[in-house]
């Protein structure tokens, strides 16, 4: 498991796919607006 970020830390360059079903760049987003990025535990996972 990799090492949480800290507060205030740059998220690392990722990709991932929306609901929309496109897939989305962090970088290439970050060129047309802000980005808030949240993360949490999945669904029926401990945490």
């Amino acid at each position: 498991m990799n090492e949480p970020l800290a507060v205030g830390s740059k998220a690392p360059p990722f990709t991932a796919q929306a609901s929309d079903g496109k897939t989305y760049s962090l970088a290439e987003v970050l060129k047309q607006r802000h980005v808030a990025l949240v993360f949490y535990p999945g669904n029926n996972t401990p945490g």
